[in-house]
């Protein structure tokens, strides 16, 4: 009988900060996704951003070592941050297959 083993998939979490460290989003990432955007590649991604317990919708996008965060109305979050400034965590999930 063969037996499936579950394998671990590594992910990135990037978390950034803003307004004196008040207001934050987090995404997650493949691992040759970052590897990407560290060399300067372009990507967007749609996600949440928090401020006093409250969530609205920002949007990251990458671009040449750098991040911009954009929420509704025109409200600019983060503009050209680079990303070695943003906090990094490799985290994993379990692959059924």
């Amino acid at each position: 009988m063969n037996k499936k083993t579950a394998i671990p998939l590594l992910h990135i979490e990037l978390t950034a900060l803003w307004g004196n460290d008040d207001a934050e989003s987090t995404i997650k990432i493949s691992c040759s996704q970052w590897k990407e955007i560290q060399a300067g590649g372009k990507y967007e991604m749609s996600a949440w951003g928090w401020y006093e317990g409250s969530r609205f919708p920002v949007a990251w996008k990458f671009a040449d070592e750098t991040v911009t965060i954009d929420g509704e109305d025109g409200m600019q979050c983060v503009l050209d941050l680079s990303v070695s400034e943003l906090i990094v965590e490799a985290s994993s999930t379990e692959d059924p297959s």
